[in-house]
């Protein structure tokens, strides 16, 4: 039989095992497509990671407040990062060191929120404005087309949302490396009850941060910093006096901040949390507070006619404080003794010392180097003034329970303390 007859008789063997080793091939291709994908991705997942090992001891570069909220559910864009676990999710009112620019569409930083807080990826404003169109877009394309038979009611809701305004406000504010701290309360500045209280607190700060704190006095009228006009670099030539100096006031106090280095202001003008809402400063603001004003009257009378003579104004700044929300304040002292407040402020200090800094830090190598290295010596307090002594501890009982006469006691013993401490400023 020749091969023609076999040919027609049927397929020959040989082709379909041609077919099958085709078949063969292809499923190899396709796991070698896969492996090599994997492969690509854990190079360049494993390249992510390395530039974010690097970006831990590089210096802040600055530090920014956010205005929007991020999650990498949200976005919606297709890159390397915008599905990887190395970006950061962030809420409203957060705050981030920013270490280096990766890309235009994303920076390397970290939250700062704990020592532990890892460095990830942050969206810039670029980015996030990418993603805002992206989503205006899709909420277009998803709303129902309202028919030409509705009402005038569902005609000026047509209306209503074609000119429904977006908010388009900068998604970050930049803000000192370092949010300084601004202390109120519990009356206003320049009377000697509020001025002998802070500056209690003022001492035993210079003491416990040792070498990392900046106290420096603002006699500008810094609340006068609203973002609005010291955003743009307006003309000298053009700038009133009082904002040229109010705008000088600020720029040092972020050059101050990029030491790192917790940042005490003791401002002659602020007297509540309101002043500084609307200024790039954020600070942590600590509020002195006197529950009791009956309490607060009698110390504003102890101090002598000159102080009485001013006791309402005292009382009412010290009524406004006591109304406002407990949101505006950061901390708020109102222990009996001076001790408790210090120990309570100095714990929420060191916590957020420590979050600044972030993995890896050594608290014994920082306070090992020089006080004050690279900070100028007015900006430095003189740790060899004085000595502190430490208050007597004596036990009382909490403000909430008692007579009122012990609750007078409890108040006027502290006070006695910050009037010996400060003997020597007041006379």
């Amino acid at each position: 039989m020749d091969t023609t007859e076999m040919s027609s008789q049927g397929t020959d063997p040989l082709d379909e095992d041609d077919e099958f080793d085709e078949l063969d091939d292809l499923d190899d291709l396709d796991e070698f497509l896969e492996n090599s994908y994997k492969k690509t991705e854990k190079d360049s997942v494993n390249k992510l990671v390395a530039v974010l090992e690097r970006a831990k001891t590089k210096p802040v570069a600055f530090s920014i407040r956010t205005n929007v909220s991020y999650d990498k559910k949200m976005d919606g864009t297709e890159d390397e990062l915008s599905t990887s676990d190395l970006v950061i999710p962030f809420g409203v009112k957060e705050f981030l060191h920013v270490k280096e620019k990766y890309n235009n569409d994303w920076w390397i930083g970290r939250l700062i929120t704990t020592p532990t807080t890892p460095h990830g990826f942050i969206p810039s404003p670029i980015k996030l404005e990418t993603i805002r169109l992206n989503n205006l877009k899709k909420i277009k394309y998803e709303e129902d087309p309202i028919d030409d038979t509705d009402s005038l009611i569902n005609s000026k809701a047509k209306k209503k949302k074609l000119f429904k305004k977006y908010d388009s406000s900068a998604p970050y504010d930049v803000v000192p490396s370092m949010r300084p701290v601004v202390l109120v309360g519990p009356s206003l500045k320049g009377y000697e009850v509020t001025d002998m209280m802070q500056k209690a607190i003022f001492d035993y700060l210079k003491h416990k941060f040792e070498g990392r704190i900046i106290i420096t006095r603002v006699t500008a009228d810094i609340s006068l910093a609203k973002k609005t006009l010291l955003t743009s670099k307006m003309k000298k030539t053009l700038t009133p006096p009082s904002l040229l100096e109010v705008q000088n006031e600020i720029e040092r106090i972020f050059e101050l901040s990029r030491t790192l280095q917790l940042v005490i202001l003791d401002c002659d003008t602020i007297n509540h949390p309101a002043q500084l809402a609307k200024t790039s400063l954020a600070p942590l603001v600590v509020y002195l507070k006197i529950s009791s004003p009956k309490v607060l009257q009698r110390l504003i009378k102890s101090r002598g006619k000159s102080q009485a003579r001013n006791l309402n104004v005292q009382m009412v700044a010290a009524e406004k404080l006591a109304q406002c929300s407990n949101e505006l304040f950061d901390i708020i002292l109102e222990d009996n003794q001076l001790d408790d407040a210090c120990d309570k402020l100095g714990c929420f200090l060191e916590s957020y010392w420590l979050a600044t800094r972030g993995e890896g830090y050594s608290i014994t190598r920082e306070v090992s180097s020089r006080p004050g290295a690279g900070v100028p010596e007015s900006f430095l307090g003189d740790s060899r003034s004085r000595s502190r002594e430490p208050a007597p501890r004596v036990s009382r009982e909490p403000m909430h329970s008692g007579s009122y006469g012990k609750l007078l006691q409890s108040q006027q013993d502290s006070f006695d303390y910050y009037e010996g401490t400060f003997d020597e400023l007041i006379k």
